[in-house]
C-alpha cells in the first residue's frame, strides 16, 4: 500500500487471490479504528471538513484514486486503474454516535465493518463517528483506561485486503494521521481504462502464462520433495492437518459483531517472567487459548483434542524476492502459521510454555527456504485457476466433525505510535476488526502495545457467540489466572 502514481498496474497473484475469493460470505476487508481525544474541540468534525481533510491526503496510497478492473473471462490478473469518476462523498462519511457508552459505538462500528465494499469504486471508506463519550460505566469496563477523555471521535478506516496487509495498514495510518503536514500531491488521472487493450495483452501473454505455470509447478514440486525429506529427518515439523470442529467453524448466519478488551501490561510481564523466552504474543495466544477453552466448556462443547489458530507472520524484509512479486509490487507479504493452542492442557503456565514451543516450531518451518519455495506456486498461477480456487472456497462443506489445520485466527499489529493526530486531537487508542467468514466465525486481533497495555479485539458471528460480554470477561480472567500462576512459580 505504498504511495504511487495514478497509472495502471497489475496485481500480484497473492493480492488477486483476495479479489477472486470475495463473496457475501467471504469478505476480504481490513478495518482499523482510531480513537482521538476531541474534548478540547469547540465543535465536532463536519462532513465537508472531513472531505477537505482527506482530499489533501489522497496521494498517500494508490487505492484512494484507483479501482480494481478485472479482465473479461479472467484471462489475466486484475489491474489497478485510475477511476476518473471517483467522488470523495462516496468514501468519506461523518455521523454522530447513536448514544453514550460503549455498546452503541460497538454496534455502529460493527455495521460499518460488516457492510460490503463497492469494488466498482476505489475500495476504501473512511467513517468518522463523533461525540463518543466514556461517561457511561459500560465504556469504562476494561475497554478504556481510567484516564481516557470524556469526548472522542472514532475514525474507522476500511479497505479491501488486496490493497495491503496489517503492516501496510499501520504504515498508512502513520502517514494519514502523522504530524507531518506535507503530503504527496494527488496524482493527475490519465485516460480511462481500456478493456480492449487489457484483453489483447492477456491473449498475447497466454503462452508465457502457460510456460510460467508449468515452470512454477515443477519448482514447487521439487520444493515439496525437499520439505518431505526434512520432515522425515526431523529438521522441520508439519502442523497437525486435522483439528476437531467447534461452533465457530460452521457457516456464518448472522451479522458481524465485535468486542474489545484492554489487558494490563503487569500481568503480561508476570507471565513472561515465568516462561523463559515467552513473547508478548505467546502470552496473548495463551490468554486466548484459555478463554476459548473455558467458553466451549461452559457450553458443554469441549473438543476431544486441542484446537489451533491461524497466526499470520509478516515476511517483509526476510529475504530476496519478498518485497516484490513477479507481476509487480505486492501489497501482502504474509506466511500463515498453524499454531497449536494446546487447549487440552489445564494448567495455564504449562499451556503457555507449550504454545511458545509451538510458535517457535512453526516460525522455523515457515522460514524454511523449501517451505517458502513450495508456497510460491501461487506466484505462477494463472488468473483463471485463482478464480476457480476462490469459487471452490465458497462451496466448501463446513458441517463436518473436523477442520483443516486451524479453528480460529489470531493476528497482531504493532502499535501505530503516540504522535498521531486528527487535526489537533491526539490519538488515544487504536484497534482493528477482522472479517469473519464461513468456517472461521471467531477472529482475534492484538494491537501491542501502547504504554502499559495491550488491546485485543475479537470479531464473531452474533449467532455463534450471542454473549460477547462473557467471552470478553473470560479473556481478562484467563490472563489474570496465568499471571497469578506465574507469580506463584516465581516466588
Amino acid at each position: 500500500m505504498r504511495a504511487s502514481g495514478a497509472g495502471v498496474t497489475q496485481l500480484a497473484p497473492q493480492d488477486a487471490e483476495f479479489v477472486y475469493s470475495e463473496s457475501s460470505r467471504h469478505r476480504s476487508n481490513i478495518v482499523v479504528v482510531y480513537l482521538f481525544d476531541t474534548s478540547a474541540e469547540a465543535a465536532p468534525l463536519t462532513e465537508p471538513e472531513a472531505i477537505a481533510w482527506m482530499r489533501e491526503r489522497l496521494g498517500h496510497a494508490g487505492m484512494f484514486t484507483r479501482r480494481l478492473r478485472r479482465v473479461p473471462l479472467d484471462l489475466d490478473l486484475p489491474y489497478w486503474a485510475p477511476d476518473p469518476r471517483m467522488n470523495l462523498r462516496d468514501h468519506v462519511h461523518v455521523s454522530p454516535v447513536e448514544a453514550p457508552g460503549w455498546d452503541p459505538l460497538r454496534r455502529q462500528i460493527s455495521r460499518i465493518a460488516d457492510a460490503p465494499i463497492d469494488l466498482a469504486r476505489p475500495p476504501w471508506e473512511l467513517h468518522f463517528v463523533t461525540g463518543v463519550t466514556t461517561r457511561e460505566r459500560s465504556l469504562r469496563c476494561d475497554r478504556t483506561a481510567p484516564g481516557d477523555p470524556d469526548r472522542m471521535t472514532a475514525a474507522v478506516l476500511k479497505f479491501h485486503h488486496s490493497a495491503g496487509d496489517g503492516i501496510a495498514t499501520r504504515d498508512l495510518g502513520r502517514r494519514l494521521f502523522g504530524p507531518d503536514t506535507a503530503h504527496p500531491p494527488v496524482p493527475i488521472r490519465p485516460r480511462d481504462w481500456s478493456t480492449t487493450t487489457a484483453v489483447a495483452r492477456a491473449i498475447a501473454s497466454l503462452p508465457v502464462q502457460c510456460w510460467r505455470f508449468r515452470r512454477g509447478l515443477a519448482a514447487a514440486g521439487a520444493a515439496d520433495e525437499r520439505v518431505r525429506a526434512e520432515v522425515a529427518d526431523g529438521t522441520i515439523v508439519e502442523p497437525t492437518r486435522s483439528r476437531p470442529s467447534c461452533r465457530f467453524n460452521r457457516p456464518i448466519s448472522a451479522g458481524l459483531t465485535f468486542d474489545l478488551v484492554i489487558l494490563p501490561g503487569d500481568q503480561i510481564r508476570a507471565a513472561q517472567a515465568a516462561a523463559d523466552g515467552a513473547t508478548v504474543n505467546d502470552v496473548m495466544l495463551a490468554t486466548i487459548s484459555g478463554a476459548l477453552r473455558t467458553y466451549l466448556s461452559e457450553h458443554d462443547e469441549s473438543p476431544d483434542s486441542s484446537l489451533a489458530a491461524m497466526v499470520p507472520m509478516s515476511l517483509r524484509g526476510t529475504g530476496k524476492g519478498v518485497a516484490d512479486g513477479p507481476e509487480g509490487p505486492r501489497a501482502t507479504h504474509l506466511a500463515l502459521m498453524a499454531v497449536d493452542l494446546h487447549t487440552d492442557i489445564g494448567d495455564p503456565l504449562d499451556r503457555l510454555r507449550a504454545i511458545g514451543a509451538a510458535v517457535r516450531m512453526e516460525k522455523q518451518r515457515s522460514r524454511n527456504e523449501h517451505v517458502r519455495r513450495a508456497a510460491r506456486r501461487i506466484e505462477s498461477s494463472p488468473a483463471l485457476l485463482l478464480r476457480l480456487a476462490g469459487r471452490a472456497k465458497a462451496l466448501m462443506n463446513h458441517s463436518g466433525p473436523t477442520v483443516e489445520r486451524y479453528n480460529t485466527m489470531i493476528s497482531n499489529v504493532p502499535w501505530a505510535g503516540d504522535d498521531l493526530l486528527l487535526r489537533s486531537a491526539p490519538l488515544v487508542r487504536t484497534f482493528g476488526i477482522l472479517e469473519i467468514l464461513d468456517g472461521s466465525g471467531l477472529r482475534h486481533l492484538i494491537v501491542s502495545s501502547r504504554g502499559d497495555e495491550v488491546a485485543v479485539s475479537f470479531s464473531t458471528d452474533a449467532a455463534m457467540m450471542p454473549d460477547t460480554d462473557r467471552y470478553r470477561d473470560l479473556l481478562r480472567d484467563s490472563l489474570r489466572d496465568l499471571a497469578e500462576r506465574a507469580r506463584k512459580v516465581c516466588i
